[in-house]
């Protein structure tokens, strides 16, 4: 796997910890009303869907081919 791609892979990992951390403390957190909470899920979606789109960029600029060799299982 190109370096390039593994980077791009580490920062999607770090931006969807991001997005978990927030809905983690989005949950514990009871000083915000209801639409608060709604704008706020709605920037952590986009988030993901913005990791998402990311994520299906790298599948498709690299062969992937390591994974079924390392895996047995089609990537």
């Amino acid at each position: 796997m190109r370096v390039e791609t593994q980077t791009h892979i580490r920062n999607q990992g770090v931006a969807i910890a991001e997005v978990r951390g927030a809905l983690q403390i989005l949950a514990q957190t009871n000083l915000v009303g209801k639409e608060n909470i709604q704008a706020r899920l709605k920037h952590w979606e986009a988030k993901l869907t913005d990791v998402q789109n990311k994520l299906t960029e790298i599948e498709n600029s690299e062969d992937l081919e390591w994974l079924e060799d390392k895996a047995g299982v089609d990537a």
